[in-house]
């Protein structure tokens, strides 16, 4: 290793720092201007000539499609793909209660010991059993019937897909863009069309679902074949396997466990939408966790609540367990052939639905664990002890009101008093500096549009909670991704943690914290930063361990300090993981913000939830409200990619 090194890591920053350090100054120089001159100026929420009349356009097209339902060609064509899919949903459904209770949860057994042995399968039924105990069985089962196909269907649509990319990067660019755009996207978007052209009930729920997860199946199956090793593509190719053959054969084979990751997502992210399309009338357990949140009931929020994390993190379980190989590398189980095993354990399934029948308990007997109970006690003397809190310290409620009142409503109010046409220049500057001119004219644009969107004061009120829920996340998990990507035993104790709220849907976690704090911005805001900082964590934390060792040596051996060694060569090697971080904190805290809306959170939120629920008098608003959420999530997911892709080339380079 050369003298040169660490003086290269350490002189690398300069230039660095300073063009940074300009975007910087030049913002906060913006920013200050802006408020300044948004006080001299008479303040407008945006031009009439601006106005696009979004609103009434949207309701008007909403109208037209439901009296031509039946007499336009096309919209038979998308009813009749509805009445397919509901189809197909109660076909699902029914197999689910002709198995009973016993049936469904042997089948878990089964294909959890299938997939990863005894005691991912124990654990598997353990969990599909509590749900029963917790007396939602037969609602649960209509939320997995939704999930089943929407789940199924995604993987049809997302594995040929991803193949075809994979295969030709042609096809990748053109398929990338949209499946980026899918994943900004928040859940309530998606289901705005979906209703207006599906109608409410379970066929708008599904196409939501499947639109919403079939990203993850396509990037994932595209990722696993092509890291698949080029040698044992050019042994097929040397032995006269034909394009299919070697697909077939060799491709998808060895792509296999990062297909299978693809299924994973496709089903947690699937259950993060599935419980958000219970608004729209599928009658299943989402139903209950909304009415108890709605109502403020802790026992049905909290029971029902438990239902949809049990199921989770059963359906996590059987598709992301692996049965490790003995010394000889077989499995241990496999004494007899593959066939005869998934025989006899299908035999078992249909043993156990049976023995239900003859032993007349189809339905799930009447035996309940407290949850509810439990639950509810806990948080009463949470709201004794906790939200009053003790004088001078305080509690959550006195964190409500400090949070309300001296950081959310004065950032809201800049925001809102501020000129529109600041705003744009100030995003449009942000851009400039962050990426060029593009990337300028995009940050304005978007802000243009939402000032065209007749909803201003709403789209300020929302982007002031995520910026407060972001810098939250941000404070929190920085130092802990740090602390963990140094520290192995910090890693080991925040992984149980940390897996667990990555399974858990994010409509679940508005249910502790509702309960915690006033119905308002605040709940929602607490938990966005719960959903968004196991990715902030994790990226963070594998960014400093992907760290190549040399450049570490090199600093130590100059006699680095461990504060200099982070400072200057780890934080800046992994800068461009840490970006990336940070741009998944934002998209998933702007997603959550939204959902709040739902506990009087986020004004666009509001009325995204209005378009859904109630067509026939708010989806103009919806439509609305939607647009200026995807316009708000593409400003900031593009002005933090750019920041981690100006940098990375630099870091490279030292």
């Amino acid at each position: 290793m050369t003298q040169a090194t660490v003086p290269a890591l350490a002189t690398a920053s300069p230039a660095t720092l300073s063009r940074r350090t300009a975007t910087v100054i030049a913002a906060v120089v913006g920013l200050i201007a802006a408020v300044v001159l948004s006080r001299m100026t008479r303040r407008q929420e945006g031009p009439s000539w601006l106005n696009l009349h979004v609103q009434q356009h949207a309701q008007d097209s909403y109208h037209w499609i439901t009296q031509n339902t039946g007499r336009n060609w096309a919209l038979d064509a998308i009813k009749s793909i509805g009445t397919g899919i509901n189809w197909l949903e109660k076909r699902a459904l029914s197999l689910l209660r002709v198995l009973h209770w016993t049936g469904v949860i042997a089948l878990v057994f089964v294909i959890g010991y299938m997939r990863a042995g005894l005691r991912t399968a124990v654990l598997a039924a353990l969990t599909m059993l509590c749900i029963g105990l917790c007396g939602f069985w037969d609602l649960t089962m209509i939320t997995l019937a939704i999930m089943l196909v929407a789940v199924v269907l995604a993987m049809l649509i997302g594995v040929p897909l991803g193949v075809w990319a994979g295969l030709s990067d042609p096809a990748e660019r053109r398929i990338r863009p949209v499946l980026d755009t899918a994943q900004v996207l928040p859940a309530y978007v998606y289901l705005i069309p979906c209703v207006a052209f599906f109608g409410i009930g379970v066929p708008a729920a599904i196409i939501a679902t499947l639109v919403f997860a079939v990203a993850p199946a396509v990037r994932l199956t595209s990722l696993g074949l092509r890291q698949v090793p080029v040698v044992s593509t050019e042994v097929g190719r040397s032995f006269g396997s034909t394009g299919r053959q070697l697909l077939g054969k060799v491709q998808l084979p060895l792509a296999r466990k990062t297909v299978l990751l693809g299924l994973n997502q496709v089903i947690m992210m699937a259950f993060g939408i599935v419980v958000i399309a219970s608004q729209i009338g599928t009658g299943d357990v989402g139903n209950q966790v909304l009415g108890g949140l709605q109502h403020l009931d802790a026992r049905l929020a909290f029971s029902a609540g438990f239902c949809i994390v049990f199921a989770a993190i059963a359906l996590d379980r059987i598709t992301t367990g692996e049965r490790r190989a003995n010394r000889r590398g077989s499995t241990k189980i496999w004494v007899v052939d593959r066939r005869r095993m998934w025989i006899a354990c299908l035999a078992v399934v249909v043993v156990a639905a049976v023995a239900g029948v003859v032993l007349g308990v189809e339905d799930f007997p009447s035996w309940r664990i407290g949850i509810g109970s439990g639950a509810k006690s806990a948080i009463d003397w949470l709201n004794q002890n906790v939200r009053s809190g003790v004088p001078i310290i305080g509690g959550t409620g006195s964190i409500n009101d400090v949070l309300t009142r001296d950081v959310l409503d004065p950032i809201r109010g800049v925001l809102q008093s501020a000129a529109w046409w600041l705003v744009v220049v100030f995003f449009g500057l942000v851009g400039y500096y962050s990426s060029g001119w593009r990337l300028a004219l995009l940050c304005s644009g978007a802000f243009l549009g939402i000032a065209a969107m007749n909803n201003w004061d709403l789209a300020m009120d929302t982007l002031s909670q995520v910026l407060v829920a972001v810098t939250i996340s941000l404070a929190l998990a920085i130092p802990i991704g740090i602390w963990s990507g140094r520290s192995r035993w910090v890693e080991s104790a925040l992984r149980p943690f940390l897996d667990t709220a990555q399974v858990l849907p994010q409509f679940v976690y508005l249910v502790p914290v509702v309960f915690l704090f006033r119905v308002g911005r605040i709940p929602g805001i607490i938990a966005a930063v719960i959903y968004a900082l196991p990715p902030g964590i994790r990226l963070v934390s594998l960014g400093l361990k992907e760290v190549a060792f040399a450049p570490r040596e090199a600093a130590i051996s100059f006699g680095a300090t461990p504060r200099q060694e982070l400072l200057k060569v780890q934080l800046p090697l992994a800068f461009r993981s840490i970006m990336l971080g940070i741009n998944q904190v934002i998209l998933m805290v702007l997603a959550t913000v939204i959902i709040a809306g739902l506990i009087g959170g986020g004004p666009l939120g509001l009325d995204a939830l209005g378009g859904v629920t109630k067509p026939n008098l708010k989806m103009g608003d919806g439509v609305a409200a939607g647009v200026s959420i995807v316009l708000l999530a593409m400003v900031l997911d593009r002005l933090t990619q750019a920041w981690g892709n100006r940098s990375a080339p630099e870091n490279r380079k030292s």
